[in-house]
Parts: structure tokens; sequence; C-alpha cells
């Protein structure tokens, strides 16, 4: 009988297992209520300090400040040589070898 084959008690396994996991998911947002005023502004001041710390944060303050932005463009203005003669470079370098 195929009620009796493994397939078959696997699939009614995970009928009823999905099933009971949906009804639970809907009794929790059916009876949770939403986050409270001071609840939401904790979290809102949580991520903004977050955010200050971040990458974002620091790209920001970069932009901002004078003296950081010309350190950037001066060293980006030293690094783009630096790369081309590390790539022609080991281009020279492969091509010597035969490899």
């Amino acid at each position: 009988m195929w009620m009796k084959k493994n397939w078959f008690k696997l699939l009614v396994w995970i009928v009823t297992t999905s099933f009971f996991y949906a009804f639970a998911a809907i009794l929790i947002s059916m009876f949770r209520f939403g986050p409270t005023e001071q609840e939401t502004m904790s979290f809102m001041m949580g991520m903004m300090k977050a955010m200050e710390t971040s990458l974002m944060g620091l790209s920001m303050q970069v932009k901002e400040d004078a003296n950081v932005q010309w350190l950037v463009y001066e060293s980006v203005q030293f690094a783009l040589p630096l790369l081309a003669i590390s790539i022609a470079g080991g281009v020279y370098v492969r091509c010597r070898r035969k490899v």
C-alpha cells in the first residue's frame, strides 16, 4: 500500500511541519503588537551611532574635511603611477620568462 511507503511518510511529515510553522507565524503576527515609540527611537539612535563608525559615516566625514580630501587626492596621485609601473613590470617579467 502506498501510504506505508517512506516517501509518503516523509511528505506527510514535511506538510504537517510546514502547516505548524505557518500557523505559528500567523498567531505571532496576529497577537504581537508593534514596537513602542521608545523602542523605535532607541533603534534609530543605535542605527545612527552605528552609521557614524561605518564606512558610510567615515566617507561623510572625509567629504567635509578639507585636509583629508587633500590627503586622499595626493595619495591617489602617488598611487596611480606606482600601479602603472607595477603592471608594466609584471608584464615584462612574464614576457621574459616565456612561461
